[in-house]
């Protein structure tokens, strides 16, 4: 298991987020996601969350997973003690990193590395779908996460407010909001030039 702190947890990622568990359903191999937690942080997350900001949330954030379904066990809020943070987490930053971590794990978990070089799994009740399954979802979560980070953009520079040690003055100005560097209030617009097309080429 991985020892960097993170935001977000294996079991937030399997319970609530992209991988979600039932009390019905097995739950998926925690250990094959834990170590990507900190990548997915930095290639997502980091390139418009401020260092200040981010250990803010790191120094709020409850030490134990969060969790929403009760037939998981006790209700468990990410951010017990700052409501604007808990929406944040629960409406934006959760299926974000959530995505973000199952993007970053997924070759490692479709491909597996032995002694003999590299190998998909296979089992007696299912078929792997292969490099091209691996590929198409990818491609696939790779665009949910272009869709979904302005979205964060826009609500972090509407309530930018509540977010003190967000760094509007930089990551707005990239995302096109107006007046940001003299004060005004923020529109919180961001163009969709510059985005990344979801092509992963093998």
């Amino acid at each position: 298991m991985s020892t960097v702190i993170t935001l977000i947890k294996v079991q937030e990622v399997v319970n609530t987020g992209i991988l979600k568990a039932t009390p019905l359903s097995s739950r998926f191999d925690a250990s094959l996601l834990s170590p990507w937690l900190d990548i997915a942080e930095k290639r997502f997350l980091k390139t418009f969350i401020c260092t200040d900001f981010y250990n803010e949330m790191i120094a709020n954030m409850n030490p134990l997973p969060s969790n929403y379904n009760i037939d998981l066990g006790p209700i468990e809020l990410k951010f017990p003690t700052s409501p604007s943070l808990e929406n944040l987490w629960t409406q934006f930053l959760l299926p974000y990193l959530s995505l973000s971590v199952y993007y970053v794990a997924l070759p490692n978990i479709s491909l597996q590395t032995g002694s003999n070089g590299l190998f998909f799994n296979n089992t007696d009740f299912s078929q792997n779908a292969g490099l091209d399954g691996l590929k198409f979802m990818q491609n696939t979560q790779l665009q949910n996460l272009n869709d979904l980070k302005p979205s964060i953009i826009n609500y972090l520079c509407d309530n930018a407010a509540l977010f003190p040690l967000f760094c509007r003055s930089g990551v707005c100005i990239e995302c096109g909001c107006v007046g940001c560097s003299s004060g005004e209030e923020c529109t919180g617009q961001v163009p969709q030039s510059g985005r990344d097309l979801g092509i992963q080429f093998y």
